[in-house]
């Protein structure tokens, strides 16, 4: 094609056309501009085209993340909201102001009790937006807004959290363990209701000395304290993701 058009060129200037052959350099010139810009539209609707793919696909992520973590928030909140309610008996009990006592209830009040869910979220999504700077995909600002609210957590609370968390389960549970067999902790742990079937004599409770230990009063008081600031964050959270999968999907 180029040896095609250099003859024509050639031959009109042989021929002393000077004029014509100006007339067609410029629309040689005139035919490569309009090529080009050719070429870079049908690039620029493949880039946008891949673009709207990875947006379709990230927004797609984003939301069975957020789906499957509304299920664990949930859960979270009402197993939270359970032992809360067991914490609450047995501390009754401790201070003596249950008028029927459930020993099976109380025995099974002891391992959750000391339960404390550890919030957590799916950011798998969102940290291969940020990590692979496709967030500028996203021209939306509500939505990074929206995202980074749920998703950044402020690091310092976190660990402090985690820290009362781990201090308050382990004392509970190390103060707990005097009080009763191990065997207790083995058997909520190997699952099938095997408490509801033995819990009348091989765990050896010692329900007496518990009312006695105002330590571990404290300390199950401290752990139905802590619940709230556990309820109020997972709440937050279950509410943020609703938001989200709620903006996504208008």
């Amino acid at each position: 094609m180029i040896k095609f058009f250099r003859k024509i060129r050639q031959n009109l200037l042989s021929e002393g056309k000077t004029g014509k052959y100006f007339k067609y350099a410029i629309g040689e010139i005139i035919l490569v501009v309009i090529g080009i810009l050719i070429a870079l539209g049908i690039n620029n609707w493949n880039e946008e085209r891949k673009n709207t793919s990875k947006r379709t696909s990230y927004l797609e992520n984003l939301k069975i993340d957020l789906k499957k973590d509304l299920e664990n928030l949930e859960r979270l909140n009402t197993i939270n909201t359970s032992a809360e309610t067991d914490g609450f008996y047995l501390a009754e009990f401790l201070d003596n102001n249950l008028v029927e006592v459930d020993t099976l209830r109380l025995t099974k009040s002891i391992i959750f009790t000391g339960y404390i869910p550890n919030l957590t979220v799916i950011s798998a999504t969102y940290n291969d937006l940020i990590n692979s700077n496709n967030i500028q995909l996203f021209n939306d600002i509500e939505l990074k807004r929206l995202l980074d609210d749920y998703y950044i957590r402020n690091n310092w609370a976190a660990l402090f959290n985690n820290r009362i968390l781990k201090t308050a389960w382990y004392d509970y549970r190390d103060e707990m363990s005097k009080f009763h067999s191990p065997l207790l902790n083995r058997d909520y742990f190997a699952g099938n209701n095997s408490i509801e079937l033995n819990y009348s004599w091989k765990y050896n409770v010692e329900w007496n000395g518990m009312k006695n230990n105002n330590y571990l009063k404290t300390q199950i008081g401290l752990i139905g304290a802590y619940r709230l600031l556990i309820r109020n964050d997972l709440v937050r959270h279950i509410q943020k993701a609703k938001t989200i999968l709620k903006y996504l999907e208008k």
